[in-house]
């Protein structure tokens, strides 16, 4: 019973610990979460931080600009839109947040 316990508790581990080495999300967002995420503490612009992030990841924003083609052009310019504007959010908000924390 304990090896059973014991092999399953050492599975579990090695598991987690496999799992966090990868990023999750489509493609897009783990970019740039990637290339936003360890620039929030910063004193950067939120835009500027978004704005170098969607620089670093031009190729992967073009191949999901790619796979919406097919989708009205007004659709894709507010989605894009909005995915940039979510993401300055998010730098800003947690900002404020960690002010707020200390």
């Amino acid at each position: 019973m304990e090896l059973r316990f014991l092999t399953l508790f050492t599975l579990l581990i090695a598991i987690t610990l496999h799992a966090e080495d990868h990023d999750y999300g489509p493609p897009i967002s783990v970019c740039l979460n990637k290339h936003t995420i360890p620039y929030i503490n910063t004193m950067a612009p939120a835009e500027n931080i978004v704005n170098e992030a969607y620089k670093a990841c031009q190729g992967v924003v073009d191949e999901w600009n790619s796979e919406r083609e097919s989708l009205p052009k007004e659709m894709v310019i507010k989605q894009n839109k909005e995915l940039r504007d979510m993401y300055i959010r998010m730098i800003e908000n947690r900002r404020k947040a960690s002010v707020h924390k200390k």
